[in-house]
């Protein structure tokens, strides 16, 4: 019997397993994959706090980014930059490689290729059911961590609901031709609800991908035929991967003797959809409530709940302010996007940024809502022809 069973081997469940590992507990980690790292469809943007503050090897960076450019419908380009490295682009496999083999080194143990059916609460114990290649298996633990990514049926097994609003996700690594930074496309032909990117990786390579509401495998090929047509892409006949990403958190993310952490739970960015440095902040939390409850021997949901109260007060602001940003950039045609592209460049957004002492890059609200104010009352006084 172990202390705690962690299911799912990406970047929050490896986290949790080494700090955990490191407190003393015996700790199981269950991947339905076969090695960690397996199945990604992220394109590994991080701030430079994220690198710092979970002290992540910076072998794993493939290029540092202090600027992007985002382009409008009908081409206008908004280039945004800052003194020094504001990003990092890592390559997410050996990202969560790496993690696994950090958690193994502090004493947690890795089940690969079995996969987490079930997980039963009782009075004593947590029992996860798993199958394997060759049997069920029935596991005990005194708490268990859901650190799977968006798409586990396991928390709405428990009550604890579902998350219904969720954007597709594809991506495809190209060669690519005289492009040196980060491209972003808002256009509602190329991705309605979301947007599309080309990001420069390394030697020669980078990453072309979408988050879209529907058809995300024949917007993909329609982004890879436009970027070969512009020359930025060598190739369009590469293999894709695809993924699906939260735009709300989970409605409840503890019970008896279980947290949910991560993409499982939501705590994904829904201005850009990226989930390592929000899930890795929960990580820290759920670690630090599990520890609690083993010293007081009390893995009530009562107990647990300190979880999510934490969490969401570190993360409820941005979650909310971005969903609003994100639910009014899908109901914007093609028009308006450029129009308020248009007034950015007016209303001085590119400055702004390359002077603010904040950090926009994983804190949102502030910037959305300068944002706001600078645009909103233009917007309402006028119409974009």
């Amino acid at each position: 019997m172990y202390d705690i069973i962690i299911i799912g081997a990406g970047p929050c469940g490896s986290h949790t397993a080494q700090r955990l590992s490191l407190l003393g507990y015996r700790v199981l980690v269950v991947e339905k994959n076969g090695q960690a790292g397996d199945g990604i469809c992220c394109t590994g943007i991080i701030s430079q706090e994220c690198l710092r503050a979970f002290a992540l090897d910076r072998s794993l960076v493939l290029r540092q980014a202090s600027s992007a450019k985002l382009l409008s419908p009908s081409g206008r380009c908004l280039r945004l930059c800052r003194e020094g490295p504001v990003s990092a682009i890592v390559d997410r496999a050996r990202l969560d490689m790496s993690l696994a083999e950090q958690a193994q080194e502090a004493g947690a143990d890795y089940l690969f290729g079995t996969k987490a059916t079930d997980i039963l609460p009782g009075a004593d114990a947590v029992e996860v059911r798993v199958n394997d290649r060759h049997k069920k298996t029935t596991l005990k633990a005194e708490a268990a961590i859901i650190s799977s990514g968006f798409g586990s049926t396991l928390p709405a097994k428990l009550g604890l609901g579902e998350i219904k609003q969720f954007v597709l996700g594809a991506q495809a690594e190209v060669d690519i031709n005289g492009v040196d930074e980060v491209e972003v496309y808002f256009d509602k032909s190329l991705a309605p609800g979301g947007f599309a990117w080309l990001v420069p990786t390394a030697n020669g390579k980078g990453l072309a991908g979408l988050l879209t509401r529907n058809q995300a495998d024949s917007r993909l090929k329609n982004l890879l035929d436009i970027l070969s047509h512009q020359g930025k892409i060598a190739s369009r006949d590469v293999p894709a991967s695809y993924g699906t990403i939260p735009l709300r958190p989970l409605p409840k993310t503890y019970t008896n003797r279980v947290l949910v952490v991560g993409e499982a739970a939501g705590q994904v960015k829904p201005t850009t959809g990226g989930g390592i440095y929000y899930g890795l902040l929960c990580a820290n939390i759920a670690t630090d409530v599990i520890h609690q409850a083993f010293r007081a021997g009390n893995f009530s949901a009562a107990a647990l709940s300190d979880y999510e109260k934490k969490w969401r007060a570190r993360l409820s602001r941005e979650l909310t302010i971005g969903y609003w940003a994100r639910n009014l950039l899908g109901k914007l045609d093609n028009n308006y996007i450029d129009y308020l592209f248009q007034l950015a460049s007016k209303k001085g957004v590119p400055e702004l940024i390359a002077t603010t002492k904040n950090s926009y890059f994983d804190w949102h609200s502030q910037f959305l809502l300068q944002i706001a104010s600078r645009l909103i009352p233009i917007v309402k006084a006028s119409k974009p022809s």
